[in-house]
C-alpha cells in the first residue's frame, strides 16, 4: 500500500511517500498562505512526475498541519489528485497519555513524532525537532508526555539577529567550520548551531537529573531539517531521525485506517 504523507510546518510543507513502510521518495515545497487546491494539485503533480509516480498510485493518505487554515486546501488537491480523501492526523489519533499539561495547545508536529520516537526507542526518551523552531517533548519511564520546551530555530535565531540589529547581515544556517568564529559570519553562524548543540547537550543533563536518570539512560533522537548541521557539535549521543515525523504519519494512518479500504474517511 502506498501512502502520501503530507508534514504542513511553519516554513515547509514535507511530502512523501511510503510503501509498507518503505521510502519512496521526499520531497518539499514552502507553506504559502496563499495556497489555493488548484496551486497545490500542481505542485503534487510536478513532484510527482520527478519521480516517474502517478496519482493513480496512491491507496491514501494523511495530513499532520500546525497550519490548520491549510488543511481544507490540501485535502482538496489531495483528493482530486489522488481520488482518495487524505485523514487529517488530530488529537483523536494520538494514544500517548500527558501529564499536567494542554493537550490541545500541544502541536501536532510534536505528538507524531513522539508516536514514531516510542515506536522505535520505547521510553523514557527526548525528542529534539530541530524547525522553524526547535522544540523538545519528553515521555517518562511509564510514557507519559510530561512536557518540554520551545526555542527559536536555528535559521530563526539567524533571521531575528539581521532584523533586530543595525549591522548585522543576513545568513543562511551552515556547518561551522571551527568551535570559534574569526569574523563576523562565522560567529553568527557558530553562535546559532553550536550554541544549539550546547543547548541541547546541557538540558538533556538536567531532564536525565530531573527524572532520576543517568544521561546514558535517557535516550535522545534528533530530527528536523537543521538537525544535521548541530548533530556533529553535540556531546552526548543522539540518533538523529531525519524521516521521524513521516514514519509517524505513517504509523497512525495505518493504526486508524482499515487495511480492509484503501480510503481513509475525511476527517
Amino acid at each position: 500500500m502506498k501512502i502520501l504523507l503530507i508534514d504542513v510546518g511553519n516554513s515547509n510543507i514535507v511530502i512523501g511517500l511510503f510503501e509498507d513502510g518503505t521510502k519512496l521518495f521526499q520531497d518539499r515545497t514552502e507553506t504559502r498562505r496563499d495556497w489555493d487546491s488548484l496551486c497545490f494539485m500542481n505542485e503534487l503533480e510536478t513532484i510527482f512526475f520527478s519521480h516517474s509516480i502517478s496519482g493513480n498510485a496512491v491507496d491514501g493518505a494523511i495530513i499532520s498541519s500546525v497550519v490548520p487554515d491549510l488543511n481544507p486546501i490540501l485535502s482538496t488537491a489531495i483528493r482530486h489528485f489522488t481520488g482518495h480523501n487524505p485523514m487529517i492526523a488530530d488529537r483523536s489519533h494520538i494514544d500517548i497519555p500527558v501529564r499536567d499539561y494542554d493537550i490541545d495547545r500541544l502541536g501536532m508536529d510534536r505528538m507524531v513524532d513522539m508516536i514514531a520516537a516510542r515506536e522505535k526507542y520505547g521510553a523514557p526518551l527526548i525528542i529534539y525537532d530541530l524547525g522553524t523552531c526547535t522544540t523538545m517533548s519528553t515521555l517518562d519511564a511509564e510514557g507519559y508526555f510530561n512536557g518540554g520546551m520551545i526555542s527559536p530555530g536555528v535559521q530563526l535565531g539567524l533571521d531575528a539577529e539581521a532584523q533586530k540589529t543595525a549591522q548585522l547581515p543576513e545568513l543562511m544556517a551552515d556547518s561551522p567550520k571551527a568551535l570559534l568564529g574569526n569574523d563576523t559570519v562565522s560567529c553568527m553562524i557558530n553562535g546559532s548551531v553550536i550554541g544549539t548543540a550546547a543547548m541541547i547537550d546541557g538540558i538533556h543533563e538536567r531532564v536525565a537529573e530531573e527524572m532520576h536518570l543517568d544521561v546514558e539512560n535517557l535516550p535522545l533522537v534528533l530530527t528536523g531539517g537543521l538537525g544535521r548541521l548541530v548533530l556533529p557539535w553535540m556531546k552526548h549521543p543522539a540518533c538523529f531521525e531525519p524521516d521521524l515525523l513521516l514514519n509517524g504519519l505513517e504509523i497512525l494512518y495505518r493504526k486508524n485506517v482499515p487495511m480492509t479500504s484503501s480510503e481513509a474517511v475525511l476527517q
